[in-house]
C-alpha cells in the first residue's frame, strides 16, 4: 500500500533538533500527527488502520513516561529510606581531591534530585558513600564502688 500522506521534516525537527533530543515526545508526536492529517489528500483519506494504530503508539507512550516517572519516585523514596537507615552511622567517603574522609550521619537531605547525606555541616551525594558502620558506642565509664 502506498503512503498517501508526505510529510515535509522541516515541519518538525526544528523543535526536535534544537533542544538536543534524540528521541520524540508527546507534543513532537502529536504536531506529526496533525500536520499528517492537515496534508492529507481529501480523496484518498488516511487508512482507519494507520490512524488506530498511530493513536495505539500515542496511547503507549503517554503510558511509558507515566511509568518511567513512576520508577523515578520509587528510586527516590528507596534512597530516601536508605538514607533514614544511615542516621547515627559511620560514613566513609571520599572528597573533590580524593582524600578519604568519614563522619556520623546527622541528617538526610534531597538536593537537586539526589539524596544526601549530612555529615557535619558537609552535604555528601549518597552515591559516594563508601562504607557504612555503626557509631561506635560510647566507652562506658567505669564508676568505683562507693566507700559504705
Amino acid at each position: 500500500m502506498a503512503d498517501n500522506v508526505s510529510l515535509n521534516p522541516n515541519l518538525y525537527s526544528r523543535n526536535v533538533t534544537s533542544s538536543g533530543k534524540r528521541e520524540l515526545d508527546k507534543d513532537a508526536f502529536m504536531k506529526i500527527l496533525v500536520t499528517q492529517l492537515q496534508h492529507q489528500d481529501p480523496s484518498q483519506p488516511m487508512n482507519d488502520r494507520e490512524f488506530i494504530s498511530q493513536m495505539a503508539q500515542f496511547s503507549s507512550l503517554e503510558q511509558m513516561n507515566k511509568v518511567a516517572a513512576s520508577n523515578e519516585q520509587l528510586f527516590r523514596l528507596g534512597a530516601m529510606q536508605l538514607g533514614a537507615q544511615m542516621l547515627g552511622t559511620t560514613v566513609t567517603w571520599r572528597d573533590d581531591k580524593g582524600a578519604e574522609k568519614s563522619g556520623a550521619v546527622s541528617g538526610i537531605k534531597t538536593q537537586n534530585g539526589s539524596v544526601m547525606v549530612q555529615v557535619g555541616d558537609q552535604l555528601i551525594d549518597l552515591s559516594a558513600v563508601e562504607q557504612i558502620k555503626p557509631q561506635q558506642p560510647q566507652a562506658a565509664q567505669s564508676e568505683e564502688p562507693s566507700a559504705v
